[in-house]
């Protein structure tokens, strides 16, 4: 274990200190809660990290588009441009 100071917001502090009483009864154990925290926002952004690298989506519109396209299409909104039936 390290240890080391870190700066929270106000209100970050006061929600952690209420949770941290309301799992173990006390705030003895919120660098485990803050722990535990971290871990779990460690682990969704990495699932969705592989999430984003395995999933593609193919459409066929007749034509060869690069990021710069497919990201003003999404901007402009791409149904209308495409004619895109729901």
């Amino acid at each position: 274990m390290v240890k080391t100071t870190i700066l929270l917001d106000d209100d970050l502090y006061k929600r952690l200190v209420e949770e941290c009483i309301e799992r173990y009864g006390s705030t003895r154990k919120l660098s485990k809660l803050i722990n535990e925290k971290i871990r779990l926002a460690y682990s969704i952004h990495e699932r969705i990290g592989r999430e984003r690298k395995v999933r593609k989506v193919r459409v066929k519109l007749g034509m060869k588009l690069d990021s710069d396209d497919i990201e003003r299409l999404i901007e402009e909104g791409w149904r209308d441009i495409i004619k895109w039936s729901t």
